[in-house]
């Protein structure tokens, strides 16, 4: 099998979709938004998407909703995050997808920044419906922050970045993206893989002499070589030699090991790829479970690029 081709041109971010319902959460992401319009030289479109109300007294309700939508609005683009920044702002009733898959669709986005306060489901912290919504089905990556995120963050500029990759094609989509920011931000990149946890439950000292183990940890080794030079070989020299990247190769769960090791590495913003399907979200493994999970525990921003 031939090797893949190296990434060495990185994608345009020129339209940026800011969707917000005005909550702190909406809020908490504009520094981001700010630091990602002003590298990129971005126009920012400012949508609010309210649900219809079905009342008797209907007209009336959406002229007074729409009139408090229309005053947050004004609030948001007069705040400082906006005094650089080209924008446009949208205030529609209706189902929030439709009316965001048609400003992606109009002003050609390139990618859609939004906040999430996450809801409680079956005694754990997963996506609001909206979130998935955009997550899944939109064709250009999301930035998402999330709702453990810290909310005042020190460093916008995403001085160190983590790529979390499981060699799919959506995260092969999703390098062209950590790469580009990596080099706008003169970024700190790291390149995570995360094998399967089953591996790397090593027994006690006590066994560590039989030949089963002996083999498992050579199988390990030869797979965290492999995972490395696999990672490695996505990238072109140039590319290589200007970001020189971190590769780092754990066994574990994905979800915890990402979050963990974005932690412990103090990273700014983590990138991963993810698919829309439907089954996926029920999976336990890769991809959608995992990028839900991240996203609901991150400390950081996480983008999401679709395969």
């Amino acid at each position: 099998m031939s090797a893949p081709a190296a990434v060495s041109v990185f994608p345009p971010l020129k339209n940026i979709l800011y969707a917000t319902d005005f909550s702190p959460c909406s809020q908490a992401a504009l520094p981001y938004l700010q630091a990602i319009s002003e590298r990129y030289g971005a126009a920012v479109h400012v949508v609010h998407a309210q649900p219809q109300v079905l009342t008797t007294d209907r007209a009336a309700k959406i002229d007074s909703e729409r009139y408090a939508a229309e005053v947050e609005m004004r609030a948001v683009v007069a705040s400082g995050a906006f005094n650089n920044i080209a924008f446009t702002t949208t205030v529609a009733s209706g189902e929030v997808w439709e009316i965001l898959s048609t400003v992606i669709r109009e002003k050609n986005i390139d990618a859609i920044v939004m906040g999430t306060h996450g809801r409680r489901g079956v005694d754990k912290l997963v996506l609001g419906s909206v979130t998935e919504q955009v997550i899944r089905h939109a064709s250009c990556p999301v930035l998402t922050l999330g709702p453990e995120a810290i909310h005042e963050p020190v460093d916008a500029g995403f001085s160190r970045i983590l790529f979390a990759t499981d060699y799919s094609a959506g995260s092969k989509h999703a390098l062209r993206y950590a790469l580009s920011l990596a080099q706008a931000n003169h970024s700190h990149l790291i390149m995570l893989h995360v094998m399967d946890g089953k591996l790397g439950a090593m027994p006690s000292t006590s066994e560590a002499t039989s030949p089963g183990v002996q083999i498992l940890a050579e199988y390990i080794a030869q797979a965290l070589a492999y995972g490395r030079h696999h990672l490695a070989e996505q990238l072109s020299a140039d590319v290589l030699q200007r970001l020189n990247p971190e590769i780092l190769v754990e066994c574990g769960s994905a979800a915890e090991t990402i979050l963990a090791t974005a932690l412990k590495r103090d990273v700014r913003l983590i990138v991963m790829g993810a698919r829309r399907s439907l089954v996926d979200s029920i999976s336990t493994h890769w991809p959608w479970a995992t990028a839900s999970l991240v996203i609901c525990g991150a400390h950081c921003p996480v983008l999401t690029v679709r395969g």
